[in-house]
């Protein structure tokens, strides 16, 4: 069996210029041609990346340590001349500096590793079991979700769970504890104002909730990992580890470190919806292009509706916090003209295109956002239907108990399956409505089922508004996209342009905010502005602010239903009732 192991090792080539050097043992093939290849894009991240642009001197042997010709056939692939039909020895260089992508990164303090950006693989022999290794400085300590029966030294079944069991190597905090029967461990590289005991204590609660949800784990051991730094954000989900970035300052006060627990719940609930059970289309996952799916809302936005439902349900919010975050999200749809344009199963297809953030605005919705809400609609209209005994909470358990570890994943048909046992319709009016159309969601009826309601801001609702998404210049005002059909679309100001001066007045950025709230609904406003390094003035007819503000609250009498229903969802009892 050892014979048919294939073997990586990597050390550390040149810290300083962020180089690894990998070698791989292939056992033996039959084949006279063999191909290696290197993903092109990295699970949790619906993205070609090509990181094949950061292999260099790639070479091979045979035992008998003759150099052996290959040729580069497409971007990401190598065929290997294979005369002898003998083990095969690949190394390469591999420039590790994708920090922010969460691919890989080196420096003098650790080397993180995605297999994606930095172990090759041969096709025929993805699902061989393998060995890492590595060498890397004495003091240095390495975690993976991967087996490690020594130190520096990772095994795992085949090339999938290499690929999605990232290594983090170095310097860091480590803490190791149980929740049951389940082990977890933190791994924190970098220098921040974080407390992992805390971390810990939150992350107890985040299982708790888990447990009750799905009743099993899909997992016996868990690696959260997180690298904190200036500018740091984003995480990556993969089958039984996490690794989460954060700006190191982003763990105080309360409202930032928020952001970091509700990560961490996004993840953790990834471990399951995705990771455990994820729509066909992307199982197995083709490293090699893109996967399709118009159900990457389900993946994504499902998530985000559970990140804080799950710190609502574990009492890391209180109510006020929650409703914060259901109204940010709300105004935030609202204020995104292309949800009257793409629907939230087009824009899943389309995820993989990377658009610009104006033509985005106008054109496209997130799968995140948008896939959030259309989630808490469902929920909603399955608790309605149902008489609130079924919810989306059984959606997700019958994902898991019918499809997990699934080699061809979950369909549309299998999802509207599950909906006839739970509400004896596919809810096909709802899925045409909402999920492949684009009506308008009702939030304010959404808000009252369960006892809630939107109170608007005045000053907000009496704001001029020109329907511009602006950013600091060093000449005026910036433009960083229009909304379609606004009154600056209208008068033909666009993405890139400058604005100068209003009314003769010259603007900054400091003093922009001033200029708005002396504009009056109605007068016509004379805007000079920079576009294409051109001068230019034009006519802005500005309207009053058709999104305003709002906070969301309770009603004063609800009633014992929309009390009931509420417990149910949040798991705590609605304020003031």
């Amino acid at each position: 069996m050892a014979d048919d192991v294939v073997r990586y090792e990597f050390s550390v080539d040149n810290a300083a210029q962020h180089l690894g050097r990998v070698n791989i043992t292939l056992p033996v093939m039959a084949e006279r041609n063999v191909v290696v290849k290197l993903p092109v894009w990295r699970s949790g991240r619906y993205e070609v990346l090509d990181l094949s642009k950061n292999i260099t001197e790639f070479t091979v042997k045979n035992d008998a340590g003759e150099a052996l010709s290959w040729e580069k056939t497409d971007k990401n692939t190598w065929l290997i001349a294979n005369p002898d039909q003998g083990r095969l020895f690949v190394s390469y260089l591999v420039y590790a500096n994708m920090l922010s992508y969460r691919v890989a990164h080196i420096d003098d303090s650790h080397a993180f590793l995605d297999a994606s950006g930095v172990f090759m693989f041969a096709p025929a022999l993805r699902h061989r079991p393998l060995i890492v290794s590595l060498q890397v400085p004495d003091h240095w300590r390495s975690r993976s979700g991967m087996a490690s029966p020594k130190p520096h030294s990772f095994v795992a079944d085949h090339y999938d769970q290499l690929v999605d069991s990232p290594i983090e190597s170095g310097v860091h905090e480590f803490l190791a504890f149980d929740v049951d029967d389940r082990s977890y461990e933190i791994v924190i590289w970098g220098q921040g104002n974080h407390d992992i005991t805390d971390l810990k204590e939150k992350i107890t609660r985040l299982d708790a909730v888990a447990a009750d949800l799905w009743g099993e784990f899909p997992f016996q051991r868990y690696v959260y990992m997180y690298h904190v730094g200036t500018g740091l954000r984003g995480a990556t989900e993969h089958v039984n580890s996490t690794i989460i970035q954060s700006d190191r300052f982003q763990f105080q006060p309360l409202k930032n470190y928020f952001k970091v627990l509700a990560t961490t719940a996004h993840e953790f609930v990834h471990t399951w919806n995705v990771k455990s059970y994820r729509p066909s289309g992307i199982a197995p996952y083709d490293y090699s292009g893109e996967n399709y799916s118009n159900l990457f809302w389900m993946v994504e936005g499902s998530t985000s509706y559970y990140d804080d439902l799950f710190l609502m349900r574990a009492g890391i919010y209180e109510t006020k916090d929650y409703f914060k975050q259901l109204a940010d999200n709300i105004h935030a749809h609202l204020n995104k003209p292309g949800r009257r344009v793409s629907s939230v199963s087009m824009s899943s297809f389309d995820t993989w295109l990377n658009n610009d953030l104006h033509f985005n605005l106008n054109n496209q919705v997130s799968i995140y956002l948008e896939g959030a809400l259309k989630t808490w609609a469902l929920d909603q209209a399955i608790r309605a239907a149902s008489d609130n005994k079924y919810s989306f909470d059984d959606v997700q358990r019958q994902l898991y108990q019918q499809h997990k570890n699934s080699d061809k994943g979950y369909s549309e048909a299998d999802v509207h399956a599950i909906l006839i046992t739970l509400t004896g319709s596919p809810m096909t009016e709802f899925w045409q409505s909402y999920v492949t159309g684009t009506t308008a969601l009702d939030f304010d009826a959404l808000l009252a089922y369960y006892g809630l309601r939107r109170k608007f801001d005045k000053d907000s609702q009496n704001a001029v508004w020109f329907g511009l998404e602006t950013q600091s210049d060093d000449t005026g005002v910036g433009i960083r996209a229009v909304h379609r059909n606004s009154p600056a679309w209208h008068a033909g100001l666009t993405a890139g342009d400058i604005i100068l001066a209003v009314n003769g007045q010259r603007v900054s950025a400091d003093n922009w905010s001033n200029h708005l709230a002396m504009m009056v609904v109605g007068e016509p406003v004379t805007v000079s502005y920079f576009s294409g390094n051109q001068l230019k003035t034009g006519t802005i007819h500005p309207v009053l602010n058709p999104n305003p503000e709002f906070t969301v609250e309770p009603l004063e009498k609800p009633t014992r239903q929309q009390k009931r229903v509420f417990k149910d969802w949040t798991g705590t009892s609605l304020p003031g009732a």
